[in-house]
C-alpha cells in the first residue's frame, strides 16, 4: 500500500493529479479545491489512501493525516464511495464536517453537491460518536467563521467552487472582516 508520495506536481487543474516521484507518475485523486491549488512543476506531499478493487487500484491525496482520516470514516458510510467522499472534503472544511456532523446540520451537508437529504441523513447516523468526539468544543467554533465568510462571499455573488478555494487557503488568525478583505484580493486575482 501506498501511504504517503513526495514529489513534483506533473499535472494539475483538475483531478487527477500526477505526482512525479523519482521518474514515477502517480495519478492521484484529490478534491477539486486541491486541484485547482497545484501547479505543475510544484514540490508537493500528500498522504495517500490505496483503494483496491477488481477493475482498478486508485490512489487518493490528501494534504494531512486528519484529512485522509476523514476521508477513511466518509468511505464507511453506507452508500458514500471514494469520489463522493472526496466530493465531501472539497465542499466543506474538516472541523466544520465534523461540527456538522454533531450538531445534526443537515443544511449544511445537502449544500454540499451530490449529498442528499438520505446520505446526510447516512452521515450523521454512522459518523455522530467521532463527529462528536472531534468537533470544536472551546470558543467560537471554526464552522461559525468559516460559514459566515461562505455566506459573506456567496451575497456578493461568488460561486461556491471560488469561494471554497479561498476559504481553504484563509489564515484563521485574522478577525472576521479581515478575513473578508482577504479573500476579497484572492478573489480579484
Amino acid at each position: 500500500m501506498i501511504g504517503w508520495l513526495h514529489g513534483r506536481v506533473a499535472s494539475a487543474g483538475r483531478s487527477p493529479v500526477v505526482i512525479d516521484v523519482a521518474g514515477v507518475g502517480y495519478e492521484v485523486h484529490v478534491t477539486a479545491p486541491w486541484a485547482t491549488l497545484l501547479r505543475r512543476d510544484d514540490e508537493c506531499e500528500l498522504w495517500i489512501r490505496t483503494i483496491v478493487r477488481a477493475d482498478a487500484i486508485a490512489l487518493y491525496g490528501f494534504a494531512s493525516q486528519a484529512e485522509r482520516e476523514a476521508f477513511d470514516a466518509l468511505i464507511g458510510v453506507s452508500g458514500v464511495g471514494p469520489q463522493l467522499a472526496l466530493g465531501i472534503l472539497g465542499g466543506i472544511e474538516g472541523d466544520e464536517l465534523w461540527t456538522a456532523i454533531a450538531t445534526e446540520d443537515l443544511g449544511r451537508l445537502t449544500a454540499i453537491a451530490g449529498v442528499g437529504p438520505k446520505t446526510a441523513k447516512r452521515v450523521v447516523l454512522e459518523l455522530a460518536p467521532t463527529a462528536k468526539r472531534l468537533a470544536p468544543v472551546t470558543g467560537v467554533p471554526m464552522s461559525q467563521e468559516v460559514s459566515a465568510l461562505r455566506a459573506a462571499l456567496g451575497e456578493l455573488g461568488f460561486r461556491p467552487g471560488e469561494i471554497d478555494a479561498v476559504v481553504r487557503r484563509c489564515p484563521g488568525d485574522l478577525d472576521f472582516e479581515a478575513q473578508v478583505r482577504w479573500a476579497l484580493k484572492e478573489l480579484a486575482r
